[in-house]
């Protein structure tokens, strides 16, 4: 798991106020240590101590640059910096920095075991050339509590990173949990409207249908029952029929096992003696948006009943990656009424207000061949299962 954040002293590259500090602070420690190296007796130790500036300052870059904490060449350069730093202490104490600072890093960007190498690393180094310059207690106690210090820092930035993103977990946690919640309480209701109007409106339609039966079977025992009495009989039955239908499919919608769209408007159009096609890739829709096309589809369907009574009409589906519509065309000529007019217009307004409710529009005009009426529905973009968008 990644702990890297803005505040690194060695952070990740970009123009930004961290890496003009962590620059900044470079320069002056390497002017300071030259500074301090300038001093020396011997022309040998003012060479060596050059040599481990530039190593050390070079690592310091080359860290700095690295973007990936997993990185082979990052940890190599922040392990030079620990020990051409720690060397440096010998020939200019204030180069202590190049080992703290490095302790600092490898605490905050990886495991507590990485972080102990790195500081044992530089503390060792600068007990090698300190012993070999000149034995100098201060400078290796001095040193050691650099280390330390950075190593304590790391620490705690660390840790304070993890509970930082423990909280936004949990919180997210905590977020699915009431959506889940909600979920439950809403399907809790569907399912008590699918009872009611299975109880209500289902059982009181299959009650008539067997009044219409048994009232159809005295009409057929009647030799003179005029012919249109007959047909109206045969009329009602069909739509109660189709009533009880529709009732049906209420309920499996409420209670999300509503049929695909596809068969639901196959035999809405079976029905209404209209042509059906289908083309795309079907895709899984809510029960709501099989609900809404259904309707929009069947109020489209009664208006060219009421306006273009004998037209030949077509529907077609339509699905596509990022939409799924349908199309309602008739071929009659017939515009003084239209959709804007009938009803005072109410049909068409309740077309917009339920695709509007799901993110869609309607699109309602005249055509060279008469007209047409197309509802369209975005899908959903699919989206990635992760715990926390903000880890590594």
């Amino acid at each position: 798991m990644s702990t890297r954040t803005d505040l690194e002293l060695i952070p990740i590259p970009g123009v930004g106020l961290s890496s003009l500090l962590s620059l900044g602070g470079l320069a002056l420690l390497a002017w300071g240590a030259s500074s301090q190296a300038i001093h020396l007796d011997t022309g040998a130790g003012r060479a060596a101590a050059l040599v481990l500036l530039v190593t050390a300052g070079s690592a310091w870059v080359v860290a700095l640059v690295i973007r990936r904490d997993d990185s082979l060449v990052a940890g190599v350069a922040i392990g030079t910096m620990a020990l051409s730093g720690g060397a440096l202490v010998a020939f200019a104490p204030i180069a202590v920095i190049f080992p703290a600072v490095a302790v600092l890093t490898a605490a905050v960007r990886w495991p507590l075991g990485v972080g102990a190498v790195i500081a044992v690393s530089g503390w060792f180094a600068t007990l090698v050339t300190v012993v070999a310059v000149g034995p100098n207690h201060g400078l290796i106690l001095g040193c050691l509590a650099a280390i330390l210090g950075g190593a304590l820092i790391g620490i705690a930035r660390r840790q304070a990173v993890e509970r930082t993103e423990l909280a936004a977990r949990t919180e997210v946690a905590a977020a699915r949990v009431e959506v889940e919640r909600d979920r439950a309480t809403l399907l809790s209701e569907r399912n008590h409207l699918a009872r009611e109007i299975h109880d209500v409106l289902a059982h009181t339609l299959a009650a008539l249908s067997v009044q219409l039966e048994a009232f159809g079977t005295v009409v057929e025992a009647e030799p003179d029952t005029s012919g249109a009495v007959r047909d109206q009989l045969d009329r009602t039955r069909q739509l109660v029929h189709e009533g009880l239908e529709e009732a049906r499919g209420a309920v499996q919608a409420l209670r999300d096992d509503a049929a695909p769209l596809d068969d639901q408007l196959r035999r809405l159009c079976a029905q209404q003696q209209a042509e059906f096609t289908s083309s795309g890739s079907p895709q899984p829709l809510s029960p709501r948006m099989v609900v809404s096309l259904y309707r929009v589809t069947q109020e489209a369907l009664t208006n060219v009943v009421k306006h273009a009574s004998g037209a030949s009409t077509s529907v077609s589906l339509s699905y596509r990656p990022d939409r799924v519509s349908v199309g309602v065309d008739n071929s009659s000529t017939r515009t003084s009424s239209t959709l804007h007019t009938s009803g005072g217009g109410y049909g068409l307004r309740g077309m917009e207000e339920r695709l509007a409710l799901l993110g869609g529009h309607l699109e309602a005009g005249p055509t060279p061949e008469g007209w047409r009426v197309t509802a369209t529905v975005p899908l959903p973009a699919p989206t990635d299962a992760t715990d926390y968008p903000g880890t590594t």
